[in-house]
């Protein structure tokens, strides 16, 4: 009866340390962005700008060098 316990608990623990193993593992990669910019080429509105270099339309233009900034005041 004992050598049941046994058993079970054997099984138990193996059955833990494989689920730690692949919580483990999974965390281990790297976090990656979409493939596809779905906001790209989209409309796109801002309820304020800091100035005409800086529009709303560079937020999802696809190009790193240009930005979107809102004005330089509260509420923004």
């Amino acid at each position: 009866m004992q050598t049941r316990y046994v058993r079970w608990s054997v099984l138990g623990a193996a059955m833990l340390m494989v689920a730690a193993l692949v919580v483990a593992v999974a965390g281990a990669w790297p976090a990656g962005a979409a493939g596809t910019l779905l906001s790209q080429g989209r409309p796109a509105v801002a309820s304020s700008v800091e100035n005409a270099t800086f529009p709303a339309t560079a937020a999802v233009d696809g190009n790193t060098g240009t930005r979107w900034s809102s004005q330089f005041a509260d509420p923004q």
